[in-house]
């Protein structure tokens, strides 16, 4: 008796330490992960940074092999919800803009859509077109810099809820993901996004939008058919877009009237729009 009243003397300031241990320990579980997973194509390796809340939501990024970002926002298991192709999600990080991917639907130009896919309780859309090796898009760094993000997503009844998911570990797992260093909270800032692929679409549809009530019939009709030859080039970037629409919203404003515009476009009347950069 006296032996077992020692050794459970010894063991018990140990069991009391691991049970103390765990209580923290799964709380710190919610929290983001980097996972090595298997393309269903290729089938090579791939990372994938993701996190599974509390309440069930799942949040997942990929890589794609053109190099282009895309998250996964999936509802809870116990959910009997689906989500609505009518009106995609809107998704923001702290109190940075948000944003809406009902932008990307403008994107497109066939009948199926190709930058989203709903597929009942799960939503997959593009975050970035090509992120090139140490390269962190906006809306990754502020993830990285932020505290929590925000979905605001609609189900096929008409309801609208809201998930948060906590950006616990977000910079150390989506660094792991990019392959870069993590940022330091106290040194790195949130830039100013650079040119987006939808922020340059946006902004030279608005600048055909002005081209509508011209003098000239044609300017409105040839912008947007420049915009349906680039903007259905494969692999396209903001980079390359803006190449070849011949186009950078940082420069452009609306656009303005030279003498003989008139004239110009009056000998140019039926013919095909001319080659961007030209």
């Amino acid at each position: 008796m006296r032996r077992c009243l020692t050794l459970l003397a010894l063991i018990a300031p140990a069991l009391l330490t691991i049970m103390l241990d765990a209580a923290p320990a799964s709380a710190q579980r919610i929290q983001w992960f980097v996972e090595v997973v298997t393309d269903p194509i290729s089938q090579r390796p791939l990372l994938e940074a993701h996190i599974l809340t509390r309440e069930g939501y799942r949040f997942q990024l990929r890589r794609r092999t053109d190099n282009s970002i895309w998250g996964q926002f999936t509802l809870p298991r116990s959910s009997q919800a689906t989500l609505t192709s009518d009106q995609l999600p809107v998704y923001r990080v702290d109190d940075h803009d948000p944003t809406d991917l009902e932008l990307l639907k403008e994107l497109e130009s066939g009948s199926e859509p190709t930058l989203y896919k709903i597929e009942g309780r799960s939503i997959q859309f593009i975050l970035w077109g090509d992120a090139r090796k140490g390269f962190i898009p906006p809306v990754l760094r502020q993830m990285m810099l932020g505290k929590s993000l925000r979905i605001t997503y609609f189900t096929i009844l008409g309801e609208s809820n809201e998930a948060e998911i906590t950006l616990n570990r977000a910079n150390e797992a989506i660094a792991q993901f990019l392959r870069v260093r993590p940022l330091n909270p106290d040194t790195d800032s949130v830039e100013q996004p650079t040119q987006t692929f939808s922020l340059v679409a946006k902004r030279f549809l608005e600048l055909c939008e002005d081209m509508r009530f011209t003098s000239n019939d044609t300017d409105y009709t040839n912008c947007r058919q420049i915009f349906s030859r680039c903007a259905e080039t494969a692999d396209q970037t903001a980079e390359s877009l803006m190449a070849c629409l011949d186009f950078d919203p940082t420069k452009h404003a609306k656009p303005k009237a030279k003498d003989g515009d008139d004239e110009a476009g009056k000998k140019d009347e039926g013919k095909p729009p001319p080659r961007p950069g030209a």
